[in-house]
């Protein structure tokens, strides 16, 4: 019983540790999206206002 007791403890142990990294993974992940996203914005101005100081 004591073997299945501690081989428990490592396994709730190994899910703690694997739940606290897809925490982080995830702050990780949700800032590279916004930094994409604000990219993008960039981008998109910056097409507008070369396609505006070029037009007609």
């Amino acid at each position: 019983m004591d073997k299945l007791t501690a081989e428990n403890r490592k396994l709730q142990d190994d899910l703690a540790h694997a739940l606290a990294r897809v925490e982080e993974l995830t702050g990780k992940l949700n800032e590279a999206e916004d930094d994409l996203s604000s990219a993008r914005t960039s981008l998109r101005r910056m097409i507008r206002s070369e396609n505006q100081s070029t037009g007609p």
